[in-house]
């Protein structure tokens, strides 16, 4: 009885320990966004959380954040290669909108 225990806690734990390396490796890949008009849906991101913007292509970028009633809440522009911008929380209304050349991820 008690190797059975033993046996099957250890499976157990190699279990668990492989699907907590797949979830974290998805977390790590971010998704690349071009010129276009997004809804924070289409981002992936969440209502109400601060996210980083950062340019990873060699062509400038600009983001512009409207809120519902169509006003600018944020523009940011963004150099080559651009170091990790502070966005202010986003809501579910909300459009943004990439112009430009530049490619962008958002991370938390």
């Amino acid at each position: 009885m008690k190797k059975y225990f033993f046996t099957f806690s250890i499976f157990l734990l190699l279990l668990s320990g492989i699907s907590t390396t797949k979830i974290l490796a998805q977390t790590n890949q971010f998704k690349t966004f071009k010129e276009g008009f997004y809804s924070i849906r289409d981002l992936g991101l969440l209502e109400n959380v601060s996210y980083n913007v950062q340019n990873v292509s060699e062509y400038k970028g600009f983001l512009v954040v409207f809120d519902s009633e169509q006003k600018i809440q944020q523009a940011i522009s963004l150099d080559p290669r651009s170091q990790k911008s502070p966005l202010k929380p986003i809501k579910n209304t909300d459009r943004v909108v990439i112009l430009g050349q530049g490619t962008l991820t958002f991370s938390p």
